[in-house]
């Protein structure tokens, strides 16, 4: 048995040898001097890394054509009057806008933050902060966004974008903020 094994051993590495000639034993399978062409997408969002002109974008963010996130960051104009809840004109134009971004990518879920200036108590900004984002979410699901696509969040003043020091800082510090979470189910 053994000298029979031993003998197919070498008639099957043969046959591999001849059946592999043509091909460099570096990883890629290449003949006559071609070079092959590597696509490398690092984050995996699907834009190549030489086109990718925001690499390192968080999974599983939706991205443009050439790479850079759709759905992320503040929500400009969705800005708040100091101890106020209420959606504006220009606040709610600016959601339609985000609605719309939405419907173009169906299979995401976003967190929705709401934060506010650290005017008035640590316990009432919270609160403040939970007011906003329900009316944002309010608005959303009213328009048509599924519910289980949201995923609101009061931060209160606990995390400002800039010095609450002027009017205009606390003002830029009053705002909602969006960001993927997942794909949808």
């Amino acid at each position: 048995m053994r000298r029979w094994f031993g003998a197919r051993r070498g008639w099957v590495l043969t046959l591999w040898l001849v059946w592999a000639g043509p091909f460099s034993f570096s990883g890629c399978a290449v003949s006559g001097g071609e070079t092959p062409v590597v696509v490398t997408d690092e984050d995996s969002d699907g834009v190549e890394d030489d086109r990718d002109q925001c690499a390192g974008t968080p999974m599983p963010q939706p991205v443009d054509k050439v790479g850079c996130p759709v759905i992320l960051g503040t929500l400009n104009n969705v800005d708040f009057k100091a101890n106020s809840a209420d959606l504006g004109r220009e606040a709610r134009e600016a959601l339609d806008k985000f609605i719309v971004m939405l419907n173009r990518h169906p299979t995401v879920v976003v967190a929705v933050h709401g934060h506010t200036d650290n005017r008035g108590s640590g316990i009432r900004n919270l609160e403040l902060s939970k007011r906003r984002v329900m009316a944002v979410v309010r608005y959303l699901v009213a328009r048509g966004v599924a519910p289980g696509r949201l995923r609101p969040y009061g931060f209160g003043e606990a995390r400002p974008l800039v010095s609450n020091a002027s009017a205009e800082g606390r003002k830029k510090n009053r705002r909602i903020e969006v960001a993927v979470v997942l794909p949808a189910q």
